[in-house]
């Protein structure tokens, strides 16, 4: 008889155990059904990835939360469709892994086109591996903390009206959905198993959108008409994009309607925004553990994710780094409403 493998008893195992989470949170511990659905989406993106059959033509956009994944989602559809605005949300054309592909049991195979286009904000562990391709998007941590502060304001009011130093607290712990951004971002530059990955950086963007749309398709293999420049960098811009807020908010997603809808999803989108709202506590706090976490990164690269300068990205090579921290509250692998 063949010997199954593994990876598919290990992925039966979680498909069982997954089964009696939904028995036990529908009929027998109705008020732990939250941290029981949380449990059953994070083992369902576990068994996802353990049945994950890649190919060549997917590629996977990902990014801790609040690192310009929007941004990046809008530059592959301008490169590989004609770039009109005719779908009602992003999601449709680069769907979202963990909110869309894995509760729905669909697989990334099924899209349609190529490249396949899907969105993910999963660490580098628990990313389905394969041929494809992956862009890492990075940013730096204090202007992520600030916007990820100020999308928790706005989507989960319920429990995230605390102030900035607490919210900040809660970030450098990694007591946030997705855990800590310093393990998130240390992990992908390691890329341990050398995944084919381009790292492309938010204020890099910012300074030369033309440049960074032209290495993002150069990486992937995409050839851009010269005719066609024009229309992707205006389509990517700030302005273009926050004129069409509703295609990217989160707002149509939710129920029931976040408290502060009237704010846009594309807020500012500025570089060193943190500065107007963190004072030099903060930014020690967050220096200490760039050093610890980050420093073997690159000097270039190690100033723009520790908010000092900018860098150049480029493709990752694997690379001795720290290990994983201790396990924190609130580190769902697939948390929904995060963006």
């Amino acid at each position: 008889m063949r010997r199954t493998r593994p990876r598919k008893i290990l992925a039966a195992s979680i498909g069982w155990a997954m089964s009696l989470i939904r028995f036990v949170g529908r009929d027998v511990l109705k008020p732990l059904s939250v941290k029981l659905n949380l449990a059953y989406l994070t083992l369902s993106t576990h068994r996802y990835r353990l049945v994950y059959e890649g190919s060549p033509d997917d590629l996977f956009i990902v990014t801790y939360p609040k690192s310009g994944t929007t941004w990046l989602q809008m530059i592959l559809y301008q490169l590989t469709s004609d770039g009109e605005m005719d779908f009602a949300h992003i999601d449709e054309v680069s769907p979202h892994l963990e909110e869309t592909l894995v509760p729905m049991g669909r697989k990334v195979s099924d899209l349609p086109g190529t490249p396949r286009v899907v969105k993910s904000h999963l660490p580098y562990r628990d990313i389905p591996k394969g041929p494809g391709r992956y862009i890492y998007g990075i940013r730096n941590g204090l202007d992520v903390a600030v916007s990820y502060y100020h999308h928790s304001r706005k989507y989960w009011p319920q429990r995230n009206q605390r102030p900035m130093d607490e919210f900040f607290g809660q970030f450098m712990a990694g007591r946030v959905p997705y855990g800590s951004w310093f393990e998130h971002v240390a992990g992908w530059l390691r890329n341990e198993d050398r995944l084919n990955v381009l790292v492309v950086n938010y204020e890099e963007l910012s300074a030369d959108l033309e440049g960074g749309v032209r290495r993002i398709a150069d990486f992937c293999g995409i050839a851009i008409d010269p005719a066609e420049m024009p229309r992707i960098l205006e389509r990517c811009s700030f302005a273009f994009m926050r004129e069409h807020d509703a295609r990217f908010s989160m707002d149509r997603r939710l129920l029931p309607k976040p408290a502060e809808s009237r704010t846009a999803f594309i807020r500012q989108g500025k570089v060193g925004g943190w500065r107007q709202e963190l004072d030099a506590r903060f930014e020690r706090e967050f220096l200490k553990a760039c050093d610890r976490w980050l420093r073997d990164v690159g000097d270039d690269r190690f100033r723009i994710l520790s908010g000092q300068g900018s860098g150049q990205g480029g493709a990752v090579e694997p690379a001795p780094g720290p290990e994983s921290g201790e396990a924190a509250d609130d580190r769902g692998r697939a948390p929904l409403g995060v963006g």
